[in-house]
């Protein structure tokens, strides 16, 4: 028999209310975070709370560094930080501990099948490497980002890419920076 740990409020907004949760995920104190799609936001819920704490969203869906547009999925990082996928912006959010607003790392410059875009992300994990592996729904892939490559041309690749041979969906990657 289940026991629930977050909402069971009725749909809604409340901060003890889901709206189509998605994807979820634990820390290490057993922190429930979840994607509240239709509430466009990232609620952390706590054993034993009866509601949950808004740490990424929560104003309004959006384009904006404080909002997002859908959210499908999240995952932690080693040192606490959140990753969104906010599927309707085509990007990936990173909210730092305690931030008001994310930092896009992964797409958002549209929706495209190149290898710096996004279409619609759906689900995400971090490596033990802190690389990003995203489910590029309606592209029909998955994607492994490498974080923490410097993007001097912000095209959403690293510099190690800029002299890449292109194909027909465009810069070809691989483990090493290039193919």
């Amino acid at each position: 028999e289940g026991i629930t740990v977050a909402g069971g409020n009725g749909e809604g907004s409340n901060l003890n209310q889901l709206y189509q949760p998605h994807g979820i995920t634990l820390d290490a104190s057993e922190n429930l975070y979840i994607a509240d799609y239709y509430n466009h936001r990232i609620q952390k819920w706590s054993p034993g709370a009866t509601e949950g704490i808004t740490v990424a969203g929560g104003n309004g869906y959006g384009d904006s560094p404080n909002q997002l547009y859908y959210t499908y999925d999240v995952t932690l990082d080693a040192s606490g930080n959140l990753y969104i996928a906010d599927a309707l912006n085509n990007r990936i959010q990173k909210w730092l501990l305690g931030a008001t607003e994310g930092i896009t790392v992964a797409g958002g410059i549209g929706s495209g099948y190149f290898s710096n875009q996004l279409t619609e992300p759906i689900s995400l994990d971090i490596d033990s490497l802190g690389n990003l592996y995203i489910v590029d729904h309606f592209n029909h892939r998955v994607q492994k980002w490498v974080m923490g490559q410097i993007d001097s041309d912000n095209d959403g690749i690293g510099n190690l890419c800029d002299e890449c041979p292109f194909s027909t969906i465009g810069e070809i990657v691989d483990f090493t920076g290039c193919s």
